[in-house]
């Protein structure tokens, strides 16, 4: 049986202390691991045992309680930056594709929107390009603007809390412009065309992305 040593044992705790991205989590672990097997390294070099340097460097790097902290707050902001990102990018190519089957179909059509159906359709818009430019400015501030502003696991967590509720919005939103369309009827019997099997898709799968992505900012925030 192999016997863990003390940067083994503490890399492992640090470990189930951490919930996050695998891959940011991963670099951490080893750039923890690296830190503490130089740290090893050098006492060892100074005359003492393998076991003893590795409990030293250990020490020196404090109880993972004390440390796992900072660690969290950057894996949450990781997945902060990944879920804006995400939101942004999604909902921008949704309101791409609806738009455009919008148009599609519309050319054959007599109907007017009345002014109620008007101001859900621009609310709607609106509401998209709000989302998107809120999107790409929380990812800067959880990637190069953290160098510039003070966020932290709260700031991931409202973001995630955020993603869920652009969802919930923009479910209700298409399915209310969707009921009270032509093009809930239009097409009886006579299949769907191209431009309303891709807003279809990307209305079905879109969500559930950007839904299980603030699940997790949501998590690692809490963790």
């Amino acid at each position: 049986m192999v016997i863990a040593g003390p940067i083994d044992a503490y890399v492992t705790s640090l470990r189930g202390a951490l919930r996050g991205p695998r891959s940011a989590k991963a670099d951490l672990l080893t750039e923890a691991r690296d830190g503490l097997t130089d740290a090893a390294e050098h006492y060892e070099s100074t005359g003492l045992p393998r076991l003893a340097a590795e409990r030293l460097a250990v020490a020196d790097f404090g109880p993972v309680a004390d440390i796992a902290p900072e660690y969290q707050r950057e894996l949450a902001l990781t997945q902060a930056r990944r879920t804006a990102a995400l939101v942004g990018a999604a909902v921008a190519a949704q309101s791409l594709v609806s738009e455009l089957a919008w148009r599609h179909e519309s050319t054959s059509w007599t109907w007017q929107p009345n002014n109620l159906y008007a101001l859900l359709a621009n609310t709607v818009d609106y509401a998209a390009y709000a989302v998107v430019a809120a999107a790409l400015l929380a990812a800067l501030a959880c990637g190069i603007g953290a160098r510039y502003v003070t966020v932290g696991r709260s700031f991931a967590r409202a973001t995630g809390i955020a993603a869920i509720v652009v969802v919930a919005f923009f479910i209700a939103g298409g399915i209310l412009l969707s009921a009270f369309s032509p093009a809930w009827t239009s097409h009886s019997g006579t299949g769907i065309s191209a431009w309303n099997a891709a807003a279809s898709a990307a209305t079905m799968t879109l969500p559930v992305w950007m839904t299980v992505s603030g699940l997790r900012c949501v998590r690692a925030a809490a963790a």
